[in-house]
Order: structure tokens, then sequence, then C-alpha cells
């Protein structure tokens, strides 16, 4: 092969480098793929995982320590950030169960979930069984099952004539944000919610069940947030510094009802008590009776009561590790990932937390032999995720005039290391740097390369190695959904029922999840390899053909909705926005890979970065989305009736949902007038290189 063939393949397989920095590079990935170790992850994972540690408490402050430390010992710079937050913690937690006649004795229930002899941690201290931000209550009233809760549930419901007003629904966990069900629930009047895990979603209904298989047993509950915000509820929109305005406590957007998780062994004395109708075929769940709606005879008393005032304030901890940039210091590549827990976490998220550590032990063994990356890198473990995505979201909100100028991309890791399937979701700007990185990676079962399998694993079908995209649920939402800058994240996952259980430990995670620590290993190797291409490109390696084509495939789903309406509305210049774009996209590539081969000079390089960081940025509008003034970007959203899933085009899609066809014109104009300012920062970015 001649060096010129060579030098345009090198050039195809890693945009934005020239050809002898794509030399280099390969060089740079070999010895990054070198470093993380499987023995490591699982060292780290026993250490991190060793007992429960919920964000505010002092097992938490532990975990800070031991990634500052290890970081620190690696040659990283290191600081932490400690913000103080609302984390109401329960003082008490219970439920009774009550059959008729009415009089009978209440049957209290055990909430704690039972012990496995096998794992050590089930034995010690658990975290109590309640739902962050649950309101406070003691309510006696008949039970209405709602199935999983969703606002349509609740139209069956009316449809069939009962009502929850003034009783206690019991939803099943599944198809939406627990918060969600939490609100819809509240919003028709019930006075308490039980959300406990059916056998059909996550119990025997899928496997054998922990301690013999992987699932959910019938005493494993979900604990887990019920606020639908994110970042601290005292201080919305705004950093919790020191002095900083608190929204009075008792106007918080948090639920007023009490709500409580529960495993299906304790949902089962409730549900098979339930009179009334039949539930619809779909309703019906995997336990071992018919379902019926209610409501009653069976009754519930719930009683619940949390911290309040200043009792219910908490310190939480972010900590950083960095690495200066050689040739670009103030441009920054941050990846992270949540170090607090709702159990021991071995799955969520220490796997993540490792999976952060070990791409930062492999560049800081690199840095030690001279080999620093071009632009700054930042790891950084986040607190308080699981009640709000608390700890990203307050160090977005301080640190947001310094990001929106810095900032080229961040990596986020959430529950990345629980089986041998690979999968990713990001920007589509990033879709394919993450295929790309796969393609270099050893597969973690040694079939191969990462790339390989997942080819396999859809029967050799390229069209189907499809990426996900960012709605909701982790802490690439500040920066994303906020700020407009470009995120993702990749993992490895299988089949598991221990979701936010005491059940989510070292011992599971050895035993089904990971034994051989092998996908934690290629998790950090992945990682390392999308890292090091985002901070040695010459110019960031961000696809804007690959982003203009896939978001013009998703204006379909408008023409859907705007169809179902019969109204007259068009996408049309919105579709011609995103052809342009798309266009100056392609233009752009071409310059840039010219200007590369031909050595341009490195003035020019840097003016056409930081032309091309404000493509999504553009797409941020300041007022935000008119349900959420939080959620900036005009790309992606988390369904607001949903929580996890992702709405394209929200700003768009909310108003055909909820307002009207005019309301509908004049968001499609403004999207696509926020589409052409992204494309003249492309058609910046080019002309910088020309």
């Amino acid at each position: 092969m001649t060096p010129i063939l060579l030098a345009v393949l090198t050039l195809a397989q890693q945009p934005g480098f020239s050809a002898a920095a794509a030399a280099r590079q390969d060089s740079i990935e070999r010895l990054l793929l070198a470093i993380p170790d499987t023995q490591s992850a699982r060292l780290m994972t026993r250490e991190l995982s060793l007992r429960p540690h919920v964000a505010g408490r002092p097992e938490q402050a532990a975990t800070r320590d031991s990634v500052i430390n290890r970081m620190r010992a690696w040659g990283l710079e290191t600081w932490t950030k400690e913000y103080r937050v609302y984390l109401p913690w329960p003082d008490t937690v219970r439920a009774w169960l009550l059959l008729p006649p009415p009089g009978s004795a209440a049957q209290p229930l055990s909430l704690r979930e039972p012990a496995i002899p096998s794992d050590s941690t089930t034995l010690g201290p658990q975290v109590p069984p309640f739902n962050g931000y649950t309101g406070d209550g003691d309510v006696t009233a008949e039970v209405v099952y709602v199935n999983y809760g969703l606002i349509e549930d609740y139209k069956t419901l009316d449809s069939l004539g009962i009502r929850v007003k003034g009783r206690i629904a019991i939803a099943r966990y599944g198809r939406s944000f627990r918060g969600i069900k939490a609100r819809e629930a509240e919003r028709h009047g019930a006075v308490g919610l039980i959300i406990y895990s059916d056998p059909q979603d996550d119990g025997y209904f899928r496997g054998d069940v922990y301690a013999k298989g992987p699932m959910r047993p019938a005493g494993g509950l979900q604990r887990g947030s019920i606020m639908n915000d994110d970042g601290d509820p005292t201080t919305p929109g705004y950093a919790s510094l020191a002095g900083a305005h608190r929204v009075p406590e008792d106007s918080l957007a948090i639920p007023h009802i009490p709500v409580l998780p529960m495993g299906y062994g304790n949902a089962q004395r409730f549900l098979q008590g339930l009179a009334g109708a039949s539930v619809p075929q779909a309703w019906q769940g995997a336990l071992p009776f018919r379902y019926h709606a209610g409501p009653g005879p069976t009754r519930a008393r719930l009683k619940v009561k949390t911290e309040r005032g200043a009792r219910a304030m908490h310190a939480i901890w972010d900590t950083f590790g960095m690495i200066r940039g050689a040739r670009f210091p103030d441009e920054w590549v941050v990846v992270g990932g949540h170090r607090d827990a709702w159990s021991p976490g071995a799955a969520d998220n220490i796997s993540g937390t490792v999976t952060v550590l070990e791409a930062a032990r492999a560049f800081a063994e690199l840095a030690k032999q001279g080999i620093r990356p071009a632009r700054t890198l930042v790891f950084a473990t986040w607190d308080a995720e699981e009640w709000g995505l608390i700890g990203s979201t307050e160090w977005v909100e301080e640190m947001e005039d310094t990001l929106r100028a810095r900032l080229v991309a961040y990596i986020n890791e959430d529950d990345v290391a629980t089986g041998m399937q690979f999968g990713g979701s990001g920007s589509p700007s990033l879709k394919p740097l993450i295929r790309g990185a796969t393609q270099v990676v050893p597969d973690p079962e040694g079939n191969g390369n990462v790339y390989d399998t997942w080819l396999r694993q859809r029967k050799g079908d390229t069209t189907q190695l499809t990426l996900g995209n960012l709605g909701g649920g982790s802490d690439f939402a500040g920066f994303y959904h906020h700020l407009g800058i470009p995120s993702g994240g990749i993992g490895f996952g299988g089949p598991g029922g221990v979701y936010h259980s005491m059940y989510d430990s070292y011992h599971w995670m050895t035993t089904f999840g990971d034994p051989q620590y092998r996908a934690h290993r290629a998790a950090a190797q992945v990682v390392a390899v999308i890292l090091s291409r985002l901070a040695n490109a010459d110019v960031v390696p961000l696809d804007y053909v690959a982003f203009g084509t896939e978001m013009t495939g998703l204006v379909a789903e408008l023409d859907n909705g705007i169809s179902q309406k019969h109204w007259t509305v068009s996408t049309a210049p919105l579709r011609y926005a995103l052809g342009r774009l798309t266009e100056a996209a392609r233009a752009f590539a071409a310059v840039r890979d010219s200007a590369l081969a031909a050595g341009a000079e490195p003035a020019r390089v840097t003016r056409a970065t930081q032309a091309l960081l404000q493509v999504e940025r553009r797409l941020a509008r300041p007022q935000g989305l008119a349900s959420r003034p939080w959620m900036r970007s005009l790309q992606f959203a988390s369904d607001i009736d949903n929580g996890y899933s992702t709405m394209a085009f929200p700003s768009v899609n909310e108003a055909i949902r909820y307002a009207d066809e005019a309301t509908t014109g004049r968001e499609l104009q403004d999207l696509a007038a926020h589409i052409d300012q992204a494309r003249e920062a492309l058609e910046q970015a080019a002309t910088a290189l020309r």
C-alpha cells in the first residue's frame, strides 16, 4: 500500500486528524488499550460497593475520599466540590394491610429486603425502603390497581367508571419514570401511592431470582427519587452555593402524598384481595391470580415522615481529576459517572465510576511517560444523581460560562457493565466516533473486537448498529439538554433485576453481572479511545453530516403528529433548513480534510474548532422549552409525560401534543431559525480553514 493511500485511509477512519496525527493517535490508542485491567476493576468495585452509600450519608463521604486518593496517587490534579442541598431522609416508613371485614386488625408489613446468606452485604445495614422526595402522611384507604400508572392507564380506569380519588393507588414499576407515576396519582386525587416491581417485568417471569439467578426476588424493592425536575429543588435553575436564595419548603415542586416502594411479595397481598372489574389483558402481570382493579375491599395504611427544614439539608461532594492538555489546555473533554447509590450499587453506578477511574488511570500512565492529551481531560464522579441529577446539575449551573466556552463534549457512564451486549447513546454528531471506537477495542469475550460482535448480534446488518438518543435519567442532562453540549455514553448490558435494591452488590456482580470483570475493562477501553480521539484530533471529530441526516429522518414524526391533528401547517421549512445544514456539513468535512492534508496553520485549526463547538450550542435557546425552561436544547429532551423516553424536536412535538396549530407553526419557524444559526457556525468553521 502506498503512503498516500495509507494516509487517505487513515484520515477516513479518524476524521479530524492529519495523516501524521492519525498515525501518532494509533500508537497512543495501543498504549491506552493495554492499561485497563480486570483485577483493578474488581478491587475498586469491591471497595466502593462494600456498603450502601446514599448521597448525604457518611458512607458516601468515604467513596469521595477513595476516589480522590486514587486519582491523586496516579498523578492527576484533583479537587472536590461541595454543595449543600435538600435531601430529606426518612424518619418513619411503615405500611399495613387491612383486610375485610371492617374493624379487622391491621397487618404490619416487613419492608426490609430479606437477607441472602451468600451475600454478606445484605446481612448488614440497609437503606430504608423509601422513595426520595415522598410526601409525608398517615393515610388509610381502599386500594386501586392502576397498572403502570401512565396517563393512558387513568383514562382506561375512567372508561371503567373507577376513580382513585381518596384512595391509595398501587402501580407497577416500568414504562415510565417513577416520578411521573407519583405525579399522575396525585393529579387524580389519590391519597397515597405504592409502586411495586411485578415479576413480569424483572422477577421470576424473566429468569431465576437472586441468589439462584440475576432477577429480582419477591422481597426485592426498587428505591428511587420521584422528583421530576433536575438539580436541588430549593435552587431551581441556579447553583446551591453559600448564600443562595432558597425556595420555601412548602412550595417545592415535589410530591405531596406518601409514596412507598414494595417488592412483589408484599404487593401480592394487596392485589390478590382486590375485587371490582377484571383488568384489561395488557394489565395482567405475572403473579399467580387474575388481577382486578378494585377499589377495595383491600385497604392499606401508609405512614411516612421525612426530615424537614434544616435537618433535610445535606452536604454532597463531586470529585474531579484533571490532566491538562499539551496543545489546547483551554479546550476540555469531560467524562463522568455518578458515585452515589440507593444500595451497595455495584452496577448502578460503581460500574460507571470504575469505568471513569480506569480510563483516568490509563491516561495518567501515559502522562507519566510524557504522553499528554492535546486537550484537557477532566474525570468527574457526581454525587446525588439518584435524587435528581443533583451533583452534576449544580456544577453545570455554577460553571455554565466556563463550560460554554471550553467544553468540547461530555461522556457519561451510568450502569455500564452488567453483561456482554454493547450499547450506547449520544448526540448524532458523536455516534460515528462511538462506532469507530468499537472497532479497535477487543471484544470482552475474546471474539474479535466489540464492533464485530455487535454486528454479529445484528446478523451482519450494519443498519441495525443503532445508538440511542439522549432522553432523561442521567447526568448528561445538564450538559446536553441545558447547555447544548454534545454528549454520549456507552456500556455493556445483560439480564438483571436488582436495580436500586440491596441485591445490587459485589456478590451479584461477581456471580451474574460481570464475573470476570471483562465488561468493566472493555467499557473503560472504549471510553479511553473516545476520549483520546476527542482530545487529540486537530479539529474535534464531531460529525454534522451524520447529525443532519439523522435529524432530517426524524421530521417524519412531526409530520405524523400534524397529520393526526388534520392541520395544514408544514414542516417544509424545517426540512429545508436541515438540508442546508447537512450540505454545509459535507462542505466543511471536505475543507477540513483538505486543510489537514495540506498542513493547516494551528491558528486556523483553533478558530475552526471554536466555530464547530457553536453548532449544537446554537440549538439551545435561552428561554428553554415552554413546558420546562431549564431544558434549552431543541434537539432532544425527555418526554414530559414519561420521564425516561426521548422526544425529538421537543419544542414542536410538545406544541403538537398540547397546544394548537398556530403555536406549532411558530415553534417550527423558531426551530428552523436555530438550525440556520447552527449552519452558519459550520460555514464559519469552513471559512477558518480555507
